[in-house]
């Protein structure tokens, strides 16, 4: 067989494992990625709304400074109306009057706004720092289902990918890019054995036969063409899967009967 191909099947079997110990953490770290994406989010906008809270309530401070001060001039110009002595004077109180009330009208109703927004304000820093408690208090016991996890399966994971680091040194990166695409493409399943497929037979004894009739991808089950089986047997080169394009070869331990509908790697 091809050096480079009984490195890469080494390799493959070094991978598997690798997922093995990821599968045997299911969703976990997907999950507590998704929750701390989440979390950090959620504080991003409580601080957002913090912030414009204190903007608020320093805007509504400076109109109601506003409004006093107003008021102030208000009272001035009223008691200012009982000293004018022409109608000219009068004209310029009564105006400088009214303008004053505008801003004094104007700045309460721009408060009454401020006000719905603080209020609206208050009900998303609740809402959101409940949703925060609770996001916290679930990843805190994902974290901790993750970590046992880990502890248990670090020394393996970490052996491996020791092992893992020297095959792949020894391995041209031709080969390695090569693996490493498919790999990708196949959800870490880049090289894989042919299967011999095995026909179930009854004699007129009613005893039960198997006979090899066609031989199978071992990734997607799809039939392989008789004009390959040779190549793949011989282990000279690399050959693919003509439906998935996973890399194919021989090993005579993984022929076994297999059912007609029997799940795909896809």
């Amino acid at each position: 067989m091809l050096k480079e191909l009984e490195q890469l099947i080494s390799l493959q079997k070094i991978d598997n494992k690798l997922l093995e110990i990821n599968q045997l953490k299911g969703d976990l770290p997907q999950i507590v990625e998704n929750l701390e994406k989440s979390i950090a989010a959620l504080e991003q906008e409580l601080t957002s709304n913090q912030k414009r809270k204190k903007e608020v309530t320093l805007e509504i401070s400076d109109l109601e400074g506003q409004i006093d001060d107003n008021k102030e001039h208000l009272k001035r110009y009223q008691d200012q109306l009982y000293l004018v002595t022409s109608n000219k004077e009068y004209d310029a109180l009564t105006s400088e009057i009214d303008n004053v009330r505008q801003k004094i009208d104007a700045a309460e109703y721009k408060i009454l706004e401020l006000n719905d927004e603080i209020q609206a304000l208050k009900e998303s820093i609740k809402s959101k720092e409940l949703t925060l408690a609770d996001k916290r208090s679930e990843i805190k016991v994902h974290r901790e289902q993750l970590d046992k996890m880990n502890q248990k399966t670090n020394e393996a994971h970490t052996k491996l990918m020791g092992q893992r680091e020297k095959i792949v040194q020894s391995i041209p990166l031709r080969y390695i890019r090569e693996y490493n695409r498919v790999a990708k493409a196949k959800d870490g399943v880049a090289i894989v054995p042919i299967h011999q497929i095995f026909e179930e037979k009854t004699d007129k004894k009613g005893n039960i036969e198997y006979h090899p009739s066609q031989v199978s991808c071992g990734g997607c089950h799809k039939i392989v063409p008789p004009q390959k089986i040779v190549e793949i047997r011989s282990g000279k080169s690399l050959i693919r899967c003509e439906f998935c394009g996973r890399l194919l070869y021989w090993d005579d331990k993984t022929s076994e009967i297999r059912s007609d509908n029997e799940e795909e790697l896809i």
